[in-house]
């Protein structure tokens, strides 16, 4: 029984000795984070970095840099950061590292920044950015942002008179063919909008896939591309604008195109089922497209910046809006509420403020991007 307790009490020993020796191994393997904030053109944040490259190859560091001067968003976040170290934002450099801050610097503030970190190395220290919880700040802000811009620019797509035009001429077939059966018109322009949806919702994922692409293989540019497409927001808000102020029927980029009418009227007028509005309805979305793109590509930016099983949700909502007027229409003639022709008869003598506030949902989109509002 001695020689039992002797052995469990060895037995014991080392496996203590062990935890403590993966214990300082974890300490000593697991790298030291240190986040700073710089300016272009600082002198003394050139004197930090190169003071970092020097003691880095003696450490295990894991460095991460924030320019303030040209960027508001790292600004920003120097500033939470400063406050949850109980400081100020004072200028740069500003150098985080555990649960201390460190501003400026000169060849003192070099020696205490390598002091803490030598004491990291034997006392694990928590990233700097755990403190603000940046990632989850991210992720809550580009949310609650995606869904306000989605929203704004499904509504500016879904009021297109485009879309009120090509479903009339629908539900004007389906009714030649018989006006007795009001259950086929019902079932026909619900199942041109369902065609409609599910073929927005691969064009959808089509221009996500683009964006991606070009952020991944091209990410430089990927800030050039968003004040592009904020640009682009703005111009097509004005040509609405100016067709409210000016109407031109088939204006491209807010109407379908005048040559483009006579092809898109002679497919839809040979629909004379459900299923045949469902399968025609795929080939007439590529003339909805040159009316209908522009909202559609702004927030298919927006939405690449999400991660890929977000996206889904998102689309679908977008598409949702876009084809709810057109649901709403279908119901009306079934429910005998209105005619087809008098829905056409409202669709003309309103066009007009139909382009104005698409026009106006475009152009506050375009210059909340260029502002950083979206």
């Amino acid at each position: 029984m001695k020689k039992l307790s002797i052995l469990i009490f060895i037995l014991l020993l080392f496996s203590i000795a062990n935890i403590a020796i993966a214990a300082d191994d974890f300490t000593q393997q697991r790298p030291i984070d240190i986040v700073y904030f710089y300016g272009d053109g600082c002198p003394h944040c050139a004197k930090l970095e190169a003071f970092l490259e020097e003691i880095k190859p003696n450490y295990n560091l894991n460095i991460v840099s924030y320019e303030v001067y040209s960027n508001q968003t790292n600004r920003d976040l120097a500033e939470k950061m400063a406050v949850e170290y109980k400081e100020t934002f004072r200028g740069v450099p500003m150098t985080f590292i555990g649960d201390e801050i460190f501003i400026g610097f000169s060849d003192a503030i070099g020696k205490q920044i390598e002091s803490k970190i030598k004491q990291c190395e034997l006392a694990c220290c928590d990233s700097p950015l755990d403190k603000v919880k940046v990632c989850q700040q991210q992720d809550t802000k580009k949310e609650a942002l995606t869904i306000l811009s989605v929203m704004a620019l499904a509504f500016a797509d879904s009021i297109n008179p485009c879309a009120f035009a090509i479903l009339l001429m629908v539900l004007v077939a389906l009714f030649a063919q018989d006006p007795t059966k009001k259950k086929n018109i019902l079932l026909g322009g619900l199942a041109f909008c369902l065609s409609i949806f599910i073929t927005y919702l691969i064009y959808g994922l089509i221009i996500i896939q683009l964006f991606k692409f070009a952020k991944d293989y091209f990410t430089a540019a990927a800030p050039y591309i968003n004040g592009a497409l904020a640009v682009f927001a703005i111009i097509l808000g004005l040509v609405n604008i100016k067709d409210y102020i000016k109407y031109k029927s088939g204006t491209f980029g807010t109407e379908m195109p005048m040559s483009m009418r006579p092809i898109a009227k002679s497919v839809i007028s040979a629909i004379t089922k459900p299923v045949g509005a469902f399968i025609i309805g795929v080939f007439v979305s590529l003339f909805l497209l040159p009316c209908s793109i522009g909202p559609y590509i702004v927030a298919g930016q927006r939405l690449s910046e999400l991660s890929f099983f977000s996206i889904a949700p998102w689309l679908i909502f977008y598409n949702i809006i876009f084809i709810l007027p057109m649901v709403a229409i279908t119901l009306l003639v079934y429910w005998g509420y209105s005619t087809v022709n008098n829905i056409s008869g409202w669709k003309e003598s309103h066009v007009r403020m139909m382009h104005l506030i698409s026009g106006l949902t475009l152009v506050i989109m375009g210059i909340g991007v260029l502002l950083g509002w979206f």
